[in-house]
């Protein structure tokens, strides 16, 4: 007698979520003033919602994780959009790690501008100051070591910057942009970070196209601008140092754009304060220096400039949060404000609220006087679950 026993498996790996989030906000911005006339009809107060799912956990061996972004805006159109932040996969057999999908990436250590932070595009949908990024596809392959790590990338796509209808950079942005290289391939990074006692220490190079544009002119009569697009290579640093008290703080690079040789730094301490009154759980004082030689052609608003600020946890529990920095620019005395509150309300509700005033902005200032009129204070009501 012959017996045939059929044993069946699964045709996909089993699953297992670790953790998982969604994060729903209503959302309002309003500004000072007009927008400028050059941009036409437009808004000065702009109800919305966005929302944010997270996921994180294993398929077989391999990691995922998972983030998924989106936003409507009652007035400008430029804010209604969904993004995927994030969607990789990545696996891990001793010390060495494979990636691939769509990433974020975050590389620096200022409090700031991050000048070293280049492989995502910034969502100035969302940030202005550049430090929420749109998801970036990616190949990567890393190598663990006993004290950091070394990760090469690839980087096949590119995104352009989407420019929202406010703040208004004086004109309004083209859809039409132009690349200095047109028909390249992929982008290229590598990054090494090594850890030393109280040293942590990160060395980078990219080479590709840059992620921040210069906004140029098609004409002297042209009534827009038309994002430019060019070619970068950077040699990256970026270094921590726990020195006594206070932390001391780098991001330095050099390379080439446009044929010419180029520099910029972002050199800071930061330092606790640790005699509080009653009901302030942590207050840290931030002081930064950022200077970039590339003039109309650098990537940020700080070219020679001071940055004064402080960030602060307070409350019974700590349940609130604070963060001010003021700038100051020493070739055209132009300065701005930046202020950020939240509050947790509960378990499940936070309050969060954002100001950016422009307190001086001399025509010589191209990145502040363009947007010498576009203060505006932002709100926003979480609902995480």
């Amino acid at each position: 007698m012959l017996s045939l026993s059929l044993a069946t498996r699964p045709a996909v790996a089993d699953t297992e979520i670790d953790k998982h989030s969604v994060d729903v906000a209503a959302t309002a911005r309003a500004f000072a003033q007009a927008a400028p006339l050059a941009i036409g009809d437009s808004y000065d107060y702009a109800p919305g919602v966005q929302g944010e799912a997270d996921a994180e956990g294993r398929i077989g061996d391999t990691d995922f994780k998972l983030r998924l972004f989106g936003a409507w805006d009652a007035q400008d159109e430029e804010r209604r959009y969904a993004d995927i932040r994030q969607a990789s996969l990545h696996w891990r057999h001793d010390r060495l790690s494979l990636g691939a999908g769509v990433g974020t990436f975050f590389w620096g250590v200022s409090e700031s501008i991050n000048v070293v932070n280049v492989l995502n595009q910034a969502d100035l949908r969302q940030a202005v100051d550049s430090k929420e990024k749109m998801g970036q596809t990616f190949v990567s392959l890393g190598l663990r070591f006993g004290n950091g790590e070394l990760s090469l990338f690839y980087l096949p796509t590119f995104r352009e910057r989407e420019f929202p209808e406010r703040p208004a950079f004086g004109l309004p942005v083209s859809q039409r942009a132009l690349f200095e290289t047109p028909d390249k391939g992929g982008d290229i990074a590598l990054r090494g970070l090594f850890y030393a006692g109280d040293l942590e220490a990160g060395l980078g190079y990219f080479k590709g196209t840059r992620r921040s544009p210069l906004l140029i002119r098609r004409s002297p009569t042209a009534t827009e601008w038309t994002p430019f697009y060019i070619e970068t290579e950077n040699l990256l640093l970026d270094a921590l140092y726990l020195l006594h008290e206070a932390t001391l703080k780098l991001e330095a690079k050099t390379g080439r754009e446009l044929d010419q040789g180029f520099f910029a730094a972002n050199v800071g301490i930061e330092y606790p304060v640790y005699s509080l009154p009653g009901g302030i759980q942590e207050l840290s004082l931030i002081a930064e220096y950022l200077v970039d030689d590339r003039g109309e052609r650098a990537e940020t608003l700080g070219q020679n400039d001071l940055f004064i600020g402080l960030r602060t946890s307070f409350g019974d529990i700590g349940n609130s949060s604070f963060r001010g920095v003021v700038s100051y620019d020493f070739d055209s005395q132009g300065n701005y404000l930046d202020l950020g509150l939240e509050h947790r309300l509960s378990d499940y509700f936070r309050f969060e609220t954002r100001a950016l005033v422009f307190l001086n902005a001399g025509r010589d200032d191209n990145w502040l006087y363009p947007v010498r009129n576009e203060d505006f204070i932002e709100f926003k009501l979480h609902y995480s679950f």
